[in-house]
């Protein structure tokens, strides 16, 4: 009863803070996927995009990180209730081997996977007109990088992501942090993944720099792989990434389950630099899908059957 306890008091004061912490992949990660969307996008595509934009560009934080900012205001509540829900899917780590393992998506739609669909749709339906429609390519954009945040796809023994598990401190080659830090908030594994696995990868080099680095990496081979219109697939994909890699240790065993501090500490050797070329991978996967999605909204001559294997 007491662990129960526990649990409840640690749940209770997560959600108390959540509407300030978890952003996935923090503003520079949206960015980043915003940014590589750019390259793929058809002519057609990119015009409507920046008619829809305005004054604004599509790695704007007000546009690529918008729909975190939202989160517990009254006017959006109302405007576009369970929106909080929209940024993510539980999917059990937990779940057995078998023959009734099958993740989908919720029945009520409050989810990624169906989130990411939705806004597409609603843009492609041509009946948005102003701020709702401004609204709708912020949400796909924020989305679709949502997504491909491992921790966003998945869950272990209710931990919410990996927002329960403490992180003590974080030393990597480029990014680091220790108990005597002063940050904005109590670090744990999600976050890690949210921020702190971005900051090592982007080493201290302009956003535009990381952007044109990964681009190069991407192959036609990988366009074709990646531009394959399955959302729930893109979800699933992110989800044993958490499953095998994210809740592991570099020698694959699991990360501590305990949700008391001060936490593990993350190091070049156990976790980062076999974790950091993931956050890459992924980044350059949602980029590459933001496009495929922005360009079945937007050009209707577009055919994404053309483009893939």
């Amino acid at each position: 009863m007491k662990q129960l306890q526990r649990i409840i008091f640690g749940v209770v004061a997560w959600l108390l803070i959540l509407p300030f912490t978890v952003w996935a992949w923090g503003p520079e990660g949206h960015e980043i996927i915003a940014e590589i969307s750019l390259y793929y996008l058809t002519p057609v595509a990119r015009l409507a995009v920046d008619d829809i934009l305005g004054s604004y560009h599509l790695s704007d934080y007000d546009i690529a990180t918008w729909p975190d900012t939202i989160r517990g205001n009254k006017e959006y509540k109302e405007l576009y209730p369970n929106n909080g829900r929209w940024h993510y899917i539980d999917f059990d780590t937990g779940m057995k081997y078998d023959d009734d393992f099958e993740l989908k998506p919720t029945e009520n739609g409050d989810d990624v996977v169906t989130q990411v669909t939705r806004w597409r749709d609603e843009l492609r339906s041509g009946k948005l007109k102003g701020e709702r429609q401004l609204d709708a390519l912020r949400f796909l954009v924020h989305f679709v990088g949502d997504l491909h945040q491992p921790m966003h796809c998945a869950f272990r023994y209710g931990d919410m992501g990996g927002n329960m598990l403490p992180v003590n401190s974080f030393s990597g080659e480029h990014y680091s942090f220790g108990p005597e830090d002063d940050l904005d908030y109590p670090p744990s594994l999600h976050a890690a993944w949210d921020e702190y696995l971005v900051q090592e990868m982007v080493a201290g080099r302009k956003t535009k720099a990381v952007v044109r680095a990964l681009q190069r990496e991407i192959t036609d081979q990988d366009v074709r792989r990646w531009m394959k219109e399955d959302v729930l697939g893109w979800a699933t994909d992110s989800y044993w990434i958490a499953r095998k890699k994210a809740y592991r240790w570099t020698d694959g065993t699991p990360v501590p389950y305990t949700w008391s501090r001060p936490g593990m500490d993350l190091t070049r050797d156990n976790y980062i630099d076999s974790h950091v070329h993931l956050v890459d991978e992924q980044l350059k996967k949602a980029g590459v899908r933001l496009a495929l999605m922005l360009n079945t909204a937007l050009d209707p001559t577009y055919d994404p059957a053309a483009v893939s294997e």
